[in-house]
C-alpha cells in the first residue's frame, strides 16, 4: 500500500491480527477470572504463577506471555493462510471461518499446556501457601474449577481465532472489504 508520500506502507498482518485479537478478548480473561471467584488478571497470574517464583508480579509476566502468544499464533496463522491456497483469505467470511478453525487448534494445544505446567504448578502451590492466604484461595478455586476453565478457554480461543481472521482480512486487504 502506498501512502500519499509515495512511501510503500508495509502491515504485518499476523502481528496486527494476533495483537487485535488479544486486546479485544483481555477484557474477558479479566471478566472470566472474576467469575470465577478470583481477582481480575487471575488467569495470568496463573499462567505467570508457572513461569515465576515471585508471586508479586505474575500476573504481568501472565500478561506479557499472553501477548508474546497472541502475537505468535497470528504470525503462525498469517503465514499458514498466506501459503496454503486453500486457506488463503480473500474474503471477510474466509477469514473468520479459517481464524475460528485456528482458535479451536490452538485451543486443543493449550490442553497440554494446562495439564502437564498450570495445574501441577496450582496443586505445589496449594501444598506450599498458607491456608489462609490468597494466594492459597487462587490456587484451590482454580483446580476445582479446571472443566469449566477448559471449555472457557475453548470458547475466548475461538473469539480470539474470529477476530484474528477478520483483523488479518483487514490487514492484506488492498480496498475495502465491504464487497467480501
Amino acid at each position: 500500500m502506498d501512502s500519499p508520500t509515495g512511501i510503500a506502507i508495509r502491515r504485518p498482518p499476523g502481528i496486527i491480527a494476533g495483537l487485535t485479537a488479544a486486546w479485544a478478548i483481555f477484557g474477558l480473561f479479566l471478566a472470566l477470572g472474576v467469575e470465577m471467584g478470583g481477582e481480575p488478571g487471575a488467569l495470568f497470574q496463573m499462567v505467570g504463577v508457572a513461569f515465576v517464583i515471585d508471586t508479586s508480579y505474575a500476573v504481568y509476566i501472565g500478561f506479557l506471555l499472553y501477548m508474546i502468544t497472541a502475537v505468535i499464533i497470528g504470525i503462525i496463522y498469517s503465514a499458514i493462510t498466506k501459503r496454503i491456497k486453500i486457506l488463503y483469505i480473500d474474503s471477510v467470511l474466509k477469514a473468520v471461518g479459517t481464524g475460528i478453525l485456528a482458535g479451536i487448534v490452538w485451543g486443543v494445544l493449550f490442553l497440554p499446556i494446562n495439564y502437564l505446567i498450570m495445574e501441577p504448578t496450582l496443586q505445589k502451590l496449594l501444598v506450599e501457601s498458607d491456608p489462609s492466604s490468597s494466594q492459597y484461595a487462587m490456587a484451590k478455586n482454580l483446580i476445582e474449577l479446571s472443566s469449566n476453565i477448559f471449555w472457557g478457554s475453548l470458547s475466548l480461543h475461538i473469539v480470539f481465532g474470529g477476530v484474528m481472521g477478520f483483523c488479518a482480512r483487514l490487514a492484506i486487504a488492498e480496498g475495502s472489504i465491504i464487497h467480501d
